[in-house]
């Protein structure tokens, strides 16, 4: 079921950077599964901060980088195999599923765990496990990616609120170009 694009991915990640970690790795290509690209691929570009996409779609080549950051975590999932067994999927996972990259996929469950653990460090991003109704944070380290999201938006675009209002008291003082001055 692995891919050979994708076996043992960060892996040979880990090998490019040296025991100091001085050296930083190259970047992954992938090629992933699109039903909605031209040629049903896409190539999929992945280093510490940005994860780049390219696919055609309708004869237009399309290129979207997005930031690891925009990412809700490194997600381990559980489908059901041809055979009646497991198959466990890794994937870098955003609200957006058109964004979500598949990073490996395998019947040893061994294997997945031990990417999971490594792609989550690599990434820094949260650990998250597949439920039913969506991923869902694994551990208390791992903050909630919803509350980090509006926190965000809070900071970048200020309410009517925190706005200053213009006091008419303060437009008083100066009349004509002329201070006005109480008499005594």
């Amino acid at each position: 079921m692995t891919s050979p694009a994708t076996a043992g991915i960060f892996a040979r990640i880990a090998a490019s950077i040296d025991a100091r970690g001085a050296a930083a790795p190259a970047p992954e290509v992938l090629q992933a599964c699109d039903s909605r690209a031209d040629n049903r691929r896409r190539s999929v570009l992945l280093s510490r901060d940005r994860v780049t996409i390219d696919r055609s779609y309708r004869g237009i080549a399309m290129r979207l980088s997005v930031p690891v950051s925009a990412y809700r975590g490194v997600c381990v999932g559980v489908r059901s195999g041809e055979n009646g067994g497991f198959v466990y999927e890794l994937r870098l996972a955003h609200r957006d599923p058109d964004l979500s990259v598949l990073l490996d996929e395998a019947l040893d469950e061994s294997r997945i765990w031990a990417e999971w653990r490594a792609s989550a460090g690599f990434f820094g991003l949260p650990a998250l496990i597949e439920r039913n109704d969506g991923p869902e944070a694994w551990g208390a380290a791992a903050g909630s990616a919803d509350s980090h999201g509006r926190r965000t938006k809070r900071r970048l675009r200020p309410g009517i609120v925190t706005r200053r209002a213009v006091r008419p008291e303060a437009l008083a003082t100066v009349h004509r170009e002329d201070e006005i001055i109480a008499p005594e």
